[in-house]
């Protein structure tokens, strides 16, 4: 399984909360209403992974992870191509919203589940 891994942090003046409930509320169901057919029976599997503030911890690195997952490159290569076209601006233009796309790390990753033995 190929995975895009974003590591988000929110836009300044925005709580962990106000961050997380726009991405959860707002962004995702963008996302998937402008997500076209043919492009989302590409992609396996969205999740959104919240920091989590331990107690005596600081402040976490991100406030939250993305994984969009895909059975291989092409479809990867497909989600991309849509991604920066035209089509999808208002989602990326949503992004300022909620994100400080400045401090945005994105992997592309191989994923490789290993099992106790």
């Amino acid at each position: 399984m190929i995975k895009i891994i974003a590591m988000l942090k929110r836009k300044s003046g925005l709580t962990i909360e106000e961050f997380s409930r726009y991405w959860r509320e707002e962004h995702a169901p963008l996302a998937n209403k402008m997500l076209p057919e043919a492009v989302a029976s590409e992609q396996k599997r969205y999740v959104q992974n919240y920091a989590v503030k331990l107690p005596g911890g600081g402040e976490p690195s991100f406030d939250g992870v993305a994984e969009i997952c895909f059975d291989g490159l092409e479809s990867l290569q497909k989600w991309n191509d849509w991604y920066f076209s035209d089509d999808a601006k208002p989602l990326r233009d949503d992004e300022d919203n909620f994100m400080d796309k400045s401090k945005r790390v994105i992997v592309i990753a191989e994923e490789r589940v290993i099992t106790p033995s």
